[in-house]
């Protein structure tokens, strides 16, 4: 599920990244142009956003939910004299 999700936000970033380089090609001055490219980072950072919290939560997620290893010291009854 991890994977699923790391690769989905990959590829969104990657397509969203190149549908916006390829939309800059239709401005006719340089204003238009830094403007795309500041769209362009400002979209880039909200998928980064989005990506680093869900990485977050399943990750917790994960951690929370996976089963004991017994590697942790178990705790013994105490013995009765």
């Amino acid at each position: 599920m991890i994977l699923a999700f790391n690769l989905l936000m990959l590829v969104w970033l990657v397509i969203g990244v190149n549908a916006a380089s390829d939309s800059g090609e239709n401005c006719a001055d340089e204003l238009c142009r830094d403007a795309n490219d500041v769209g362009t980072a400002i979209g880039a950072g909200v998928v980064l956003f989005i990506w680093m919290a869900g990485a977050v939560i399943l990750g917790v997620i994960w951690l929370v939910t996976r089963p004991s290893s017994g590697r942790a010291a178990r705790r013994r009854p105490p013995q009765r004299w």
